[in-house]
C-alpha cells in the first residue's frame, strides 16, 4: 500500500512539474493549443480614462500564434486582429515578428467619459514590427525592436477603388482624418513572471514621422512616445 501510494505521489509531482514547465511566461507566444488572455492599460492626458484594452491569444504552433483585441483608448472604441511569429532563434534569443490591425469606428457626439461632442470618422490603424528579444533564466524577457505603423480613414479606401470618390467626406463642418500616414516605430520593453501562469510585461513604442520624433497629437497616434502596461494570463 505504501509503494502504491508513493508511486501516485511521485507522478502527481513529475505532473506538476510539468505543467509548471509548460508555461513559459511567454506574452506573445502561448504554448501550442494554448490561450493567453491579456489586459492593457495606458496613460494618456489628451483623452479621459478608462483606456483598456483586452485580447486573447491562441497558439497555433509552438511558433505561431493569432488573437483579436477590443477596447477603449478613452475617446474610441476599437476591435482587430493580431498575429505573432518567430522569425529565428533559439529558447534564449529570438526574433520575432508582430502584427496587429484595428478598428476604430465612427464617434458623432459624446463618448463614455469624454463629454465633449466631436465627430471622428471610422479609421484603420495597422502595425508591423519586429523584435530581437533575449530571455534570461528566471524568465525575464527584455526586447528591443523597430516596425513600421499606417492610418488611413475607412471612407477614403473608396479612393483605391473609385477614382471619382471625393476625398473626405465633410460631417457638419468637423473633420479628423487623412488619407493616409506612414510611420516608424522604434518598441521597447520587459516582462517578468508574476507566477507560474501570469506575466507582467511593459513596453514604450516611439512614433516617427519622417525620420523626426512626431509631435503631441499632430496625429491619430496622439504621443510621440507611448506607454503600456501589459498583463498576460497563460491558460
Amino acid at each position: 500500500m505504501k509503494t502504491i501510494l508513493l508511486s501516485l505521489l511521485t507522478l502527481c509531482f513529475y505532473h506538476i512539474a510539468a505543467q509548471v514547465k509548460e508555461f513559459d511566461n511567454d506574452p506573445n507566444l502561448p504554448r501550442k493549443r494554448g490561450f493567453n488572455v491579456g489586459a492593457i492599460v495606458t496613460y494618456s492626458t489628451a483623452t479621459p480614462p478608462p483606456a483598456v484594452i483586452v485580447d486573447v491569444t491562441y497558439g497555433i504552433s509552438k511558433k505561431t500564434a493569432i488573437g483579436i483585441t477590443g477596447g477603449t483608448t478613452g475617446a474610441l472604441a476599437l476591435y482587430g486582429i493580431k498575429f505573432n511569429t518567430l522569425i529565428a532563434g533559439s529558447d534564449t534569443k529570438r526574433l520575432l515578428f508582430r502584427f496587429l490591425s484595428v478598428y476604430y469606428p465612427e464617434r458623432d457626439g459624446r463618448f463614455m467619459f469624454d463629454r465633449k461632442s466631436k465627430y471622428v470618422m471610422p479609421w484603420f490603424l495597422t502595425m508591423a514590427v519586429v523584435d530581437g528579444e533575449i530571455k534570461f533564466r528566471n524568465k525575464m524577457r527584455v526586447n528591443l525592436g523597430i516596425g513600421i505603423m499606417e492610418n488611413h480613414c475607412r471612407d477614403d479606401m473608396r479612393m483605391w477603388f473609385d477614382p471619382d470618390h471625393d476625398h473626405h467626406d465633410m460631417h457638419d463642418g468637423e473633420l479628423e482624418g487623412s488619407l493616409i500616414d506612414i510611420f516608424t516605430t522604434v518598441q521597447t520593453g520587459v516582462s517578468a513572471p508574476l507566477s507560474t501562469r501570469l506575466t507582467l510585461k511593459l513596453e514604450a513604442i516611439a512614433v516617427f514621422y519622417h525620420a523626426r520624433l512626431i509631435e503631441k497629437e499632430e496625429f491619430k497616434v496622439t504621443f510621440p512616445v507611448n506607454p503600456f502596461l501589459n498583463l498576460v494570463y497563460a491558460f
